[in-house]
């Protein structure tokens, strides 16, 4: 009953919560790879084959990226729903799909009931939104970080040294896999570390008896990680420049007071419980929003006074800290999806709390989350939505669709909310072009004509700019006097047929 109340939670989701941009970035090279004419169009900011990258002692450009870093694996997973569907609701299904393999695999880890486990994943509702809204990719993520602890324990109870070494490649694979999803995986490789040495520990054994014994899992394990994940950071893009200088622009904060700001920004998720998908919906303040926090902490003391095992507890908590603070050391941290890397462990930590409790006293538990939850419910109608991720947008985007305009027209968004959502899904003809502030810029203006009359199809301009700065004179001595507008709230769509050159 739950599996389906979450299936349908996410079909109608975007009916209450509408998308952002950023729930799409990591599908980009699905898109490309299906729209038929996407390499036929200049490779500008967020092109097809813009982040392509070319493995060491190779030619030839791979679509590996989506973004500069993030990795295009997720559109792997991704596609069997893009296929059945080909809606952006596709993505909130996956979300959700991807939530119930974490529970799944958090269940295999722990060794709890699922009731224990669904009651945690619920105590902080940002922990499921951000599957469902997922900006980061943080569902896949999650998933290849429990499947390589699911597969380390497996080497370590391995009964051969054969069977031990295959799982312990299975593991290194995962966190290659994790790695190239998105470089920020790495925040995850420490609590990976802790997990390993504490299951070496509980065989009774030291970790150095251990290390010898599993040898030949330990090397395989470190090569299957070590090897695919030096050839991608050696890779370099179009302009030359390695893959590895991405970690150099993920603005790590080295002074205390940068480190302090972000850490300031994160912690805003565990004091205020309607901070759940603030880039996609701003919810209205409440005295209950301490709830989860209030709750999270009671049930851990409680949990720590009862459960036998409180080791295990406390050590997923610390994780859950010195996570955190590997998140707040770069200063792009501030969004739900950077606070799940911290979540990950404190849902494992309450889970163990939970199973620790009698069943009336659970029940109870999940009675007190289910409260908070029915209050975000009845302050969604006086909910704000960012005009990036306005419904509006989505309406404009589907009438563009349904109408066949994907099929006929060179698309130009010039705003950051809808060019990757438009580049995912619609007529495989489709033509899709991102030129941020193009209305300002004369010359790729003009750019954008030629390319217009050398595919001979009128051109089909998308903002959210009010109508004063987006036809501006510029805009007309280039592409003309406007065919059609078509207005859904504040986003615009115009159609234009650029005149002939002179």
């Amino acid at each position: 009953m739950g599996v389906f109340a979450l299936l349908a939670a996410a079909w109608f989701s975007p009916r209450v919560v509408p998308y952002n941009m950023d729930e799409f970035v990591h599908y980009h090279a699905l898109g490309c790879a299906t729209a038929t004419h996407a390499r036929e169009l200049p490779s500008i900011r967020d092109g097809c084959g813009y982040y392509d990258l070319r493995l060491p002692f190779t030619s030839t450009p791979l679509p590996l990226r989506s973004y500069y870093y993030i990795g295009s694996l997720p559109a792997l997973p991704f596609y069997p729903f893009w296929r059945l569907l080909d809606d952006p609701v596709a993505a909130r299904l996956a979300g959700a799909f991807c939530f119930l393999l974490c529970t799944f695999l958090v269940g295999r880890i722990l060794r709890v009931g699922a009731s224990s486990i669904v009651t945690a994943s619920l105590v902080f509702p940002v922990w499921l939104v951000t599957f469902l809204v997922d900006e980061g990719p943080v569902g896949f993520s999650a998933a290849l970080l429990l499947l390589a602890l699911v597969a380390a324990r497996r080497s370590l109870q391995a009964p051969s040294a054969g069977a031990s070494a295959g799982w312990a490649a299975a593991a290194g694979l995962a966190l290659f896999l994790g790695l190239w999803t998105k470089l920020v995986f790495a925040w995850w490789l420490p609590t990976v570390a802790v997990f390993v040495f504490l299951e070496a520990h509980r065989q009774g054994v030291s970790v150095a008896a251990a290390a010898r014994r599993r040898l030949p899992a330990l090397l395989a394990g470190a090569a299957f990680l070590a090897v695919p994940t030096t050839l991608l950071l050696a890779s370099v893009d179009r302009d030359g420049r390695p893959y590895a200088a991405a970690l150099r622009q993920g603005r790590l904060s080295a002074e205390p007071e940068d480190v302090e700001a972000v850490a300031v920004r994160l912690a805003e998720y565990v004091t205020d419980g309607s901070l759940v998908a603030p880039r996609n919906l701003v919810l209205p303040a409440s005295r209950l929003d301490a709830w989860p926090l209030l709750l999270s902490a009671f049930l851990l003391v409680l949990g720590w006074r009862r459960a036998e095992r409180r080791r295990e507890m406390a050590t997923w908590a610390i994780l859950s800290v010195a996570t955190f603070g590997f998140v707040a050391s770069s200063g792009y941290s501030r969004w739900p999806h950077h606070f799940a890397y911290p979540l990950l462990p404190l849902v494992l930590a309450l889970a163990l709390a939970l199973e620790s409790l009698a069943g009336r006293e659970r029940l109870a538990a999940a009675a007190l989350v289910a409260v908070f939850w029915a209050s975000l419910g009845t302050r969604l109608p006086s909910a704000r939505t960012p005009t990036e991720s306005s419904a509006d947008k989505d309406r404009l985007l589907a009438f563009v669709r349904d109408r066949g305009l994907d099929r006929e027209m060179l698309q130009i968004h010039a705003s950051w909310g809808t060019y990757y959502i438009a580049q995912l899904f619609g007529d495989p003809a489709r033509m899709v072009v991102y030129a941020r502030r193009v209305v300002d810029d004369p010359a790729r203006l003009r750019q954008m004509g030629e390319l217009a009359r050398e595919k001979r199809r009128p051109l089909l301009l998308l903002s959210s700019r009010r109508w004063e700065r987006l036809h501006t004179p510029a805009v007309e001595t280039a592409f003309g006097r406007p065919r059609h507008t078509w207005q859904f709230g504040s986003w615009w769509a115009v159609e234009y047929h650029p005149p002939p050159r002179d």
